[in-house]
């Protein structure tokens, strides 16, 4: 009786914070971003005059720029009866699926880290992700939603933390099918997955092969309506990041902002090819350094604290010095920082949640209050910091100092 009357307060409180932000989700049914103008309402358009078949010729061999899935999408739109009237209400409900995706993966999370009988936690972790700007900002635009590939990314972090990397695995390549960035949750995984790799069966030990199965899986629409293996699966990855101009966030601006005054070269000079093969080699670098680091942590406490910093900074790295990437590509670093907060519960991991937070919303607002060139600063410092962190764990920073100074972040 004493466990319905503790719980009871919880879901009361979540199915209210879930119903105003319902309310607040409605309310913007009718706000819409230039992309649909622009982009969706276009795609959407060719495909109801073209049929099913659309959804295979608007690919990489024709004018379209997001993962193939989507199209398949657009056309059940139009099969039931979305198109035209109610395009921008469409978009904004797969925002809200994923986010109520979210909102579950986020809970169960919290609740296996926390086991503590009454605790508050997964509640209030839960509650908090509709209103992270991850989320919130999804459902301002109508651009096809990030919320779909934040809630399976999430969903994939609850898979591995009940043990289950096959699935977990699977669920990554679902979710790159909708979204590419989605595998910047990777290195964590295939941390994981070299840990237990000599105590693993066969089955686990080929997890990462189920992220492939994954994306295919989200292409067989575009492969039955005439799309070749390779378009329906990278096609458009492939095609986004070879084009000009595709060296502008991250790392690149901030070398090469004209803020600098022509000291340094213009960033059109910059060539594709060379940045995207020296930025590629500069991710494996770090990954491969946090992943020797991690391994030689200090003892398991300071192993499973630096997995929480690489949980955080990995999307920042891939955002740092990928080609083709756009405001809000680093976005599940903030909401990683939520639950390592929730999870660690610190005034240090506070801060850092606030931080990403605000620096997401003002790149995704073009830069109201801070400009974007500042807003990269502070992503290439939180990057830094996180990666000292994970060498403040390790036993290489215990034995290049007495122990009496080793340092502590």
């Amino acid at each position: 009786m004493s466990r319905v009357k503790g719980s009871l307060p919880k879901a009361t409180y979540l199915v209210g914070v879930l119903l105003l932000w319902a309310v607040m989700a409605v309310s913007m049914h009718s706000v819409y971003s230039g992309d649909m103008h622009f982009s969706i309402s276009a795609w959407w358009t060719y495909i109801a005059d073209h049929g099913y078949s659309g959804v295979g010729t608007i690919g990489p061999g024709g004018w379209a720029d997001v993962m193939p899935i989507w199209y398949f999408i657009l056309f059940l739109g139009v099969k039931l009866g979305l198109y035209p009237g109610h395009m921008v209400p469409c978009v904004k409900a797969l925002a809200m699926v994923g986010t109520i995706i979210a909102v579950i993966a986020v809970y169960f999370i919290v609740k296996s880290l926390d086991r503590r009988p009454g605790t508050w936690r997964p509640v209030i972790a839960a509650s908090l992700v509709p209103f992270l700007p991850a989320f919130f900002l999804d459902m301002l635009k109508t651009n096809l939603p990030d919320s779909i590939y934040l809630g399976l990314d999430l969903m994939a972090l609850l898979a591995i933390i009940k043990r289950r990397p096959g699935l977990a695995w699977l669920l990554v390549g679902v979710a790159v099918g909708f979204k590419p960035m989605a595998l910047y949750i990777a290195p964590v995984l295939f941390l994981i997955y070299l840990l237990q790799f000599r105590s693993a069966n066969l089955i686990r030990r080929i997890a990462p092969l189920f992220a492939v199965v994954g994306l295919v899986l989200t292409s067989v629409p575009a492969l039955i309506a005439g799309e070749s293996l390779f378009d329906a699966t990278l096609g458009i990855f492939v095609a986004r990041t070879s084009t000009a101009g595709s060296l502008y966030w991250g790392v690149w601006r901030i070398l090469f902002d004209p803020a600098w005054g022509g000291i340094m070269p213009d960033l059109g000079n910059v060539p594709l090819m060379g940045g995207t093969i020296f930025g590629a080699s500069v991710i494996v670098v770090i990954f491969v350094t946090l992943f020797a680091l991690i391994f030689n942590a200090r003892d398991e406490a300071s192993r499973g604290q630096a997995m929480l910093d690489l949980l955080v900074v990995s999307p920042i790295v891939f955002f740092m010095f990928m080609p083709s990437q756009h405001e809000g590509y680093w976005a599940l670093a903030s909401v990683f920082a939520m639950l390592v907060f929730m999870v660690r519960w610190s005034r240090k991991s506070l801060l850092l949640l606030g931080i990403l937070s605000f620096d997401l919303i003002e790149m995704y607002m073009g830069g109201r209050v801070i400009s974007p060139i500042i807003c990269e600063y502070v992503l290439l410092a939180v990057m830094v910091y996180l990666v000292v962190r994970v060498f403040m764990a390790s036993r290489v920073n215990d034995s290049l100092q007495p122990r009496a100074l080793t340092i502590r972040l």
